[in-house]
């Protein structure tokens, strides 16, 4: 197997979806054949058990790193999604994560998935410099929003600033009242003050949180399925 695509999905602030669309990717792009791990990185703030339905959880992230459990303890398989995998963010941990355990670990999986997402925690941190260290393709999120554009355009510099520059944008909850109240005068806005290549956009979609906060897949034929599912494609 060649050896994975990581992908590093972050944000400049928290609240933009960015754990919900880790998980939407990682299904539509193991839905489309590929062997796919999501890993979680957001100490403190785990989520990903819930949107994936996953019960049960012993082993977590810290559990793995600071050496109370093997690698297949940790790997937890998708109940719903065959080929879908999740190392979830541990509840605490005695110290910070470290970024040369972190590749390490990245580096010993990447020849068993195709994909693996790393879900970083929101800011200039530990995403940031994570994402220098492992990631091959930075996926930045943003909402059409002011403040959320001005967060993101920080983090593409930040990255650049370090030498990292194949990042692409996604705007996700757009809707059509945010651009008829001219929150921003068109998605162009958001492209220019982020500062990164659009890969995708989402739309605001109810059935979409519902599902994630019930650990329950999407309906194959919805709007949104197929846009995740395009997004994984050019990924």
């Amino acid at each position: 197997r060649p050896a994975a695509k990581v992908i590093a999905v972050t944000s400049g602030k928290g609240g933009v979806g960015k754990s919900t669309l880790t998980v939407s990717l990682g299904i539509a792009a193991a839905s489309g054949g590929k062997k796919v791990l999501l890993i979680e990185l957001d100490a403190g703030l785990r989520g990903m058990d819930i949107m994936l339905g996953l019960s049960g959880i012993v082993y977590d992230l810290g559990d793995l790193l600071e050496g109370r459990c093997n690698i297949n303890s940790a790997i937890i398989p998708s109940p719903n999604i065959p080929q879908l995998y999740a190392i979830v963010a541990p509840v605490s941990m005695a110290g910070p994560m470290r970024i040369q355990d972190l590749r390490l670990l990245i580096g010993g999986l990447r020849g068993y998935f195709d994909m693996i997402f790393l879900d970083m925690p929101a800011g200039l941190g530990l995403g940031i410099r994570a994402t220098c260290a492992l990631a091959d393709l930075a996926l930045i999120i943003s909402t059409p929003d002011p403040v959320c554009i001005r967060d993101g355009g920080q983090v593409v510099r930040e990255l650049v600033s370090r030498g990292f520059t194949d990042h692409r944008l996604l705007i996700n909850r757009v809707n059509r009242k945010m651009l008829r109240h001219r929150v921003v005068e068109d998605l162009d806005e958001v492209i220019d003050g982020v500062g990164s290549q659009l890969i995708g956009v989402l739309p605001e979609d109810q059935e979409m949180q519902l599902c994630t906060s019930k650990g329950l897949p999407l309906t194959e034929d919805t709007r949104i399925v197929r846009i995740c599912k395009a997004i994984a494609l050019r990924i």
